[in-house]
């Protein structure tokens, strides 16, 4: 940790709480990470907040090429002379919000699928999740550090407590694993409680082809928005304007009893859902 403060400190940056700025300073972490995501020298990786380097060096020494992408621009000179004291080559410091990276056009120069890396701020994880399943065709998978309690989440069976609209929606389109923890000690500034990193595995898109995916995710969003309620009443009170009744009929067809919650449905339900919705209302 000394040392990630000393850097940080020599180029006069401070960690912002507003970015979600937890630094990863031990190698050995770093290097386990890379490790159990199989990062290898047929990879593309693109970096997710690239922060000080610490991933960034040991995910280069792996892999063909690294695009590292930090949105603090305070962090360029950072990245920079770490990349260098390394003597590093096939690294690409991208400064840009991931939100804004055109994913296509590393893809495209890659010219195979990218393994998507990264420690994500919490703060934003849900969104940047939500992106790499819409990117997915792009991306073989993903190895990514979020704090233990979305982790949980993400990784949740249904029926369970942490069971989500984002569960869901993985659960449809990829395999996920968790794949080791990270102790906040190994963290500047320390966060509050630890991490844990997952793997994301993408199904091919042959896999996925049985529904509509805007309409399949919207049908997720909306069960879980009013979890509380029926699957039926939950799925009633969204944006489609399909009344009760017609929901009734799409859930006999689906084999769904309308009285269950929306976590105790596995993701080949809301496929289902979504397949006899479109037939339904399309009569």
């Amino acid at each position: 940790m000394s040392s990630t403060k000393a850097l940080l400190t020599a180029h006069d940056v401070r960690p912002k709480k507003s970015l979600g700025q937890n630094f990863l300073c031990d190698p050995q972490a770093a290097e386990a990470i890379v490790r159990h995501g199989r990062i290898g020298p047929a990879d593309t990786v693109v970096e997710i907040g690239a922060g000080t380097g610490a991933l960034t060096v040991h995910a280069a020494r792996a892999a063909s090429r690294v695009y590292a992408v930090e949105t603090d621009s305070r962090l360029m000179d950072v990245l920079t002379e770490t990349i260098r004291e390394k003597d590093i080559g096939n690294v690409t410091i991208v400064n840009r919000n991931f939100m804004d990276v055109d994913l296509a056009e590393f893809f495209e120069k890659a010219g195979s699928k990218l393994v998507v890396m990264g420690n994500l701020p919490y703060y934003i994880s849900s969104q940047i999740l939500v992106r790499l399943i819409e990117k997915r065709r792009l991306i073989d998978r993903a190895v990514l550090m979020f704090q233990q309690e979305l982790a949980d989440r993400i990784a949740a069976p249904p029926g369970s407590r942490d069971y989500g609209r984002l569960s869901a929606m993985l659960r449809y389109c990829a395999e996920v694993r968790p794949l080791m923890r990270v102790r906040k000690e190994l963290f500047y500034p320390r966060p509050a409680i630890a991490s844990a990193v997952v793997g994301i595995l993408f199904k091919p898109s042959s896999e996925t082809v049985s529904c509509d995916d805007e309409l399949l995710f919207e049908i997720i969003k909306t069960a879980f928005a009013k979890r509380r309620k029926t699957i039926k009443n939950a799925l009633a009170s969204g944006k489609s304007g399909a009344p009760p009744a017609l929901w009734d009929q799409i859930l006999e067809q689906a084999g769904i009893d309308p009285e269950s919650r929306a976590e105790a449905l596995d993701a080949p339900a809301y496929v289902d859902i979504c397949r006899w919705y479109k037939a339904l209302t399309q009569l």
